[in-house]
C-alpha cells in the first residue's frame, strides 16, 4: 500500500495524489487516534482561573432576556479556514473527525458507528484542494491515466453521485479482490480557487447502505465565503 503524500507543483500549491488517499484509507483499522487540541491552556502549577459571573442570572434580574444561541447541530460539521467555510452533514450511523483528517491531508473523515458498522465497513475522506482551472473534471481523467500505468487491469464505473448545485465528477476504480474505490470531485464554482474532493476506499464492493451515505456526504457539501454563514 502507498502511503500519504503531498505532491508538489511548479505553482507553489499542494496537490494530493488520491490513489494516495485512498490507498491510506486501506491500511489503518484504527483512525482516530488525533493528535492534542490546539489553542488549549497549557497546565502547571498556575492558580485556576478566577469564576466567570452568571450573566444569564444578572440579565434575568434586570429584566432582560438573555440572548439566544445558535442551535448547534451535531450531525453537520462545518471547517473553516481564511479563504472559506464549507459544511458536510454526517450520515446516520456515521461519525465525522477533523482531527482524524489531518494525517491524510483532508478536511473531514467519516468512519461507521461500531453499531452500524458493515464488514470491512468503509471510510470516507473529505478534502479541499487548489484547482489551476475550472476543468476539474481533467483532474479525474488524469488520475485516471495514472490509475491505469499501475493495475493494468483496473476497472472502471460509473458512480451515481449527484451536487444540487456543484459540476461533479463521479468514477469507481477496482480492481477485483485488491480494492474499490469511490472517488468524486466537485467544483463549487469560479468564486473559488478550490475544488471538493470525496473520496471511499474498500477491498469489498460498497454496501447499498454505504453508497447511500456516500452520496450524501457528497451532496450535502457547501462551500461559502469566510465572512459568510453557510446554509444548510
Amino acid at each position: 500500500m502507498v502511503h500519504f503524500g503531498v505532491r508538489r507543483y511548479s505553482s507553489g500549491k499542494d496537490f494530493m495524489n488520491s490513489k494516495q488517499i485512498l490507498a491510506a484509507l486501506g491500511i489503518a483499522s484504527t483512525l482516530l487516534a488525533a493528535g492534542p487540541a490546539t489553542g488549549c491552556a497549557a497546565t502547571g502549577s498556575s492558580a485556576p482561573p478566577a469564576a466567570k459571573p452568571d450573566t444569564k442570572a444578572e440579565e434575568m434580574k434586570a429584566g432582560m432576556k438573555p440572548e439566544a444561541k445558535p442551535e448547534m447541530k451535531p450531525d453537520v460539521m462545518t471547517v473553516t479556514t481564511k479563504d472559506y467555510t464549507f459544511t458536510v452533514q454526517t450520515p446516520a450511523g456515521w461519525t465525522g473527525d477533523i482531527e482524524g483528517a489531518k494525517k491524510y491531508q483532508g478536511s473531514v473523515l467519516f468512519t461507521q458507528k461500531p453499531e452500524a458498522a458493515t464488514p470491512g465497513g468503509g471510510q470516507v475522506l473529505v478534502g479541499v484542494y487548489h484547482k489551476f482551472d475550472e476543468n476539474v473534471g481533467l483532474r479525474l481523467e488524469t488520475d485516471t491515466q495514472n490509475y491505469r500505468k499501475q493495475y493494468p487491469k483496473l476497472e472502471l464505473g460509473e458512480l451515481d453521485a449527484k451536487h444540487p448545485q456543484y459540476a461533479t465528477f463521479p468514477r469507481t476504480f477496482s480492481q477485483a479482490g485488491e480494492f474499490y474505490q469511490y472517488v468524486t470531485y466537485l467544483n463549487p464554482g469560479s468564486l473559488y480557487p478550490y475544488s471538493l474532493f470525496v473520496a471511499m476506499y474498500k477491498k469489498t464492493p460498497a454496501t447499498p447502505e454505504e453508497l447511500a451515505a456516500y452520496k450524501e456526504i457528497v451532496r450535502s457539501l457547501r462551500m461559502t465565503p469566510p465572512s459568510s454563514k453557510p446554509t444548510q
